[in-house]
């Protein structure tokens, strides 16, 4: 269960990498919100959503995604969509 919470988790740094040209050394923690990585903009927020839903094959549900908090918690809606609670 932790696994799969760490493997979610790890994907959606990967594509936040990518959205916001972030390096390596730039930590990306469960409690990292918008007002920690520089770009992050009304704009690069739609580009993040639409890179998750490719990596994930879902659709994020447009009510939940301004209830979110940080990563950890954007992470967490990722794995409840795809059924692993």
């Amino acid at each position: 269960m932790e696994a799969e919470r760490d493997e979610t988790f790890g994907r959606v740094t990967v594509v936040m990498r990518r959205t916001f040209r972030l390096p390596e050394n730039v930590e990306i923690e469960r409690g990292t919100t918008s007002a920690d990585v520089a770009g992050w903009d009304s704009l690069s927020h739609a580009l993040l959503i639409m890179g998750i839903e490719e990596e994930f094959g879902l659709t994020l549900p447009f009510d939940k995604m301004y209830d979110l908090a940080n990563v950890g918690e954007l992470a967490d809606l990722i794995r409840s969509l795809q059924g692993a609670g």
